[in-house]
């Protein structure tokens, strides 16, 4: 059978405890893979914090015999699974090749479904704007003793014990339940930020030191949040690269990893503003794998944030060229029968589109292009008949078999100058962070390739993107100015640029808005662009320009704030992109991603966003020869689109478009029709003459 890059995160129910080999054998051949990693999702905390030795068999609590402790799944009910089960479970998946780890989330269920033991530990909960709430592993015991080194010796053990090669945590553990704007501010974590950040106390707040009223909570969240912000959260970035370098050192001397879950779906920047989370210094600290939770389908289809598919595809290709050099999974929402989603069955197309999408987010740098994510890990893997993973086997073979030769749309550049001085800027003005920028320009079908760090500009030769131009360093803005393969898009406020003395060969400033930003480009031929219009009407935005006072979302459903950006704005400049681009391939209703492939083809990804099949008429600017759907839909051949015949019969446009396509002509065809499924994706390779 053979080994795969990808991963599948699993809870015991997917598991047989009655079966000699505790069911690893019969689910494999299902699968039809021997996956790199398998979580084996064991929920609640406890399996750690009460964790003893094995010298007795006891039977595990429900919630870590399935997520939640629900009774059943597709296939059987929950079983009673004892230590002595899990430990072979963890060896007959190692005997596999499988590296296995103990997965744990951080939640705290007020005794459910056992006596947890974090009822005697109640000074560990976290105790913020909302009242107590979940676990929080940097809180302090009464005795003033850290978690973390209780929680150090525990896992080292439970792992040594069981026989799993490393540690996975997720939600409410890392990252914590609600943003840090509302998060914990009780005595014990007041006491750590004051004294790591050596800060002076206001009167009003020092006469209630050891109180944790809700007054008190509340008294304590105005004065951190709403004066020392930046300080708040630099010091949770110290908080938990402390934590996990504590907990890898002792993990990496008896040869275990590290996996997280990214937070709540955050990018790079949201992940620091919002959860105190700095991935990169994760990584450096010993983290050894993230976990994207790029799970847009089931996300859109709970209506919990609206359509977030560029949005959390897009996160997880800014991750990876954040830190370009460590391992990141990606989840591959499938199904979850204890949350009650179910993309596989309901809506398998989303699924298809989701699989192309993340394995189709590039970095390009001096080695070539390199997959932004190193592959999927299926959530959760349990449910799952051998036909469907046959299906979702042949989906990822197709995904992820070949990198292209070159992607031909315009290349957006990460740089870390921008993403460190983004939170000063966005503490004062909200203004859009890249990702923020790139995800919306994506959302009106910008084509946006590959993402390439500002010191592999050299090895480009398309077009490239540099949001938030203003905050690079400035040997990265000359740099930038100076790169003379093809045009360079920026994105800026206006008056950054309008000061700066750069000669633009077109700048369109957003006059709609409170806060003006503007796209412009240099070392572009101006005709390229002629018909964008270059200047912004409609009416003004309205809000608030006391940015700073905004009230922050507590949850990850809740978007972030940002400043905000006329529609027309946005238009204009998805336009812009697109003009900057040396793509073949151009549609006025599709979000398009060219390339071409190592055997000299072009290759078109071509997606749906909208709920129901749509026709999208893909322009090319060569004479096409033959086109071949490379996806599994559509079945039939495309029907092209050819010249106007000067001799037919005029007739309206709608009429006429579905007489000119399809009909066998003397003239060469221009373009093609591309039917592609609801919220699907359909992929093409091209010839041209």
């Amino acid at each position: 059978m053979e080994k795969s890059r990808h991963s599948i995160w699993m809870p015991l129910i997917g598991f047989d405890k009655y079966q000699e080999d505790k069911g690893v054998g019969e689910y494999l051949d299902k699968a039809g893979f021997i996956p790199e990693s398998m979580s084996v999702f064991l929920f609640h905390s406890d399996i750690v914090n009460q964790h003893e030795g094995m010298d007795k068999e006891f039977v595990l609590h429900p919630d870590n015999c399935s997520y939640y402790g629900v009774p059943a799944n597709e296939f059987r009910e929950r079983q009673p699974w004892t230590n002595y089960d899990l430990r072979t479970l963890a060896q007959k998946l190692a005997e596999r090749g499988i590296d296995a780890y103990l997965g744990i989330m951080g939640v705290y269920l007020d005794n459910t479904r056992h006596y947890e033991w974090e009822s005697d530990h109640s000074e560990l909960l976290s105790f913020g704007c909302n009242g107590r709430m979940n676990l929080n592993v940097l809180k302090r015991f009464a005795d003033g003793t850290y978690y973390e080194d209780f929680f150090c010796d525990k896992i080292v053990k439970a792992l040594d014990d069981y026989g799993f090669a490393g540690l996975h945590v997720s939600d409410f553990f890392c990252p914590p339940e609600h943003s840090i704007c509302n998060g914990d501010f009780s005595a014990d974590m007041l006491d750590q930020f004051v004294t790591h950040s050596h800060i002076e106390y206001p009167d009003e707040i020092k006469a209630r030191l050891g109180f944790d009223e809700q007054s008190d909570i509340d008294a304590r969240h105005e004065w951190i949040w709403h004066t020392l912000r930046q300080e708040w959260i630099e010091f949770y970035v110290w908080r938990w690269e402390k934590f996990w370098g504590k907990i890898a050192t002792a993990l990496r001397a008896k040869g275990k990893k590290i996996m997280i879950n990214n937070a709540w779906c955050a990018d790079p920047f949201e992940a620091l503003y919002r959860y105190g989370i700095d991935y990169k210094k994760l990584y450096k600290a010993g983290v050894d794998i993230f976990v994207a939770e790029a799970v847009c389908d089931g996300t859109e289809l709970l209506g919990e944030q609206g359509d977030v598919f560029n949005k959390f595809i897009t996160m997880a290709q800014l991750m990876n060229a954040y830190s370009p050099d460590d391992k990141l999974l990606a989840l591959l929402g499938v199904k979850d029968c204890t949350e009650e989603w179910d993309i596989l069955h309901h809506a398998p197309t989303r699924l298809d589109r989701t699989m192309h999408a993340q394995a189709s987010v590039y970095r390009k740098d001096k080695d070539g292009y390199h997959n932004s994510i190193n592959g999927y890990m299926v959530t959760l893997g349990d449910g799952i008949t051998e036909d469907e993973w046959t299906a979702i086997r042949e989906r990822a073979t197709l995904a992820y078999k070949d990198l292209p030769q070159e992607v031909l749309c315009p290349t957006l550049i990460w740089s870390d100058n921008e993403y460190n001085a983004m939170l000063t800027q966005y503490i004062n003005t909200r203004r859009a962070s890249t990702h923020k920028l790139m995800y919306e320009l994506k959302n009106r079908n910008a084509s946006i390739g590959a993402v390439a760090r500002v010191e592999d500009i050299d090895k480009l030769s398309t077009a490239i993107i540099a949001p938030n131009f203003d905050l690079m360093s400035e040997d990265e803005q000359k740099a930038i100015l100076a790169y003379k393969k093809a045009p360079v898009v920026g994105i800026a406020p206006y008056e950054y640029i309008e000061k700066s003395g750069i000669k633009c060969d077109i700048c369109i400033k957003d006059s709609l808005a409170t806060y003006e930003l503007c796209v412009f480009v240099v070392n572009a031929d101006a005709s390229a662009f002629d018909g964008i219009e270059t200047e912004i009407s409609g009416e003004k935005i309205c809000e608030c320009t006391d940015a700073a006072k905004w009230d922050d979302p507590s949850f990850f459903i809740t978007h972030m704030l940002f400043r905000g950006v006329s529609e027309e704005f946005w238009k204009v400049c998805a336009k812009v992109i697109n003009a900057a681009s040396t793509s073949p391939f151009a549609s006025n209703d599709a979000q398009l991603l060219p390339m071409i492939m190592k055997d000299g083809k072009y290759r078109v990804y071509v997606y749906n966003r909208v709920n129901q099949y749509k026709r999208s008429k893909i322009m090319c600017t060569k004479a096409v020869k033959s086109v071949k759907a490379v996806s599994k839909y559509p079945v039939m051949p495309v029907r092209f689109v050819y010249p106007p015949d000067p001799n037919a019969q005029k007739l309206d446009g709608a009429k006429a478009d579905s007489i000119l396509i399809g009909m066998e002509r003397n003239q060469k065809p221009e373009g093609f029709i591309a039917k592609v499924p609801p919220c699907g994706v359909a992929i093409f390779d091209v010839e041209f003459e």
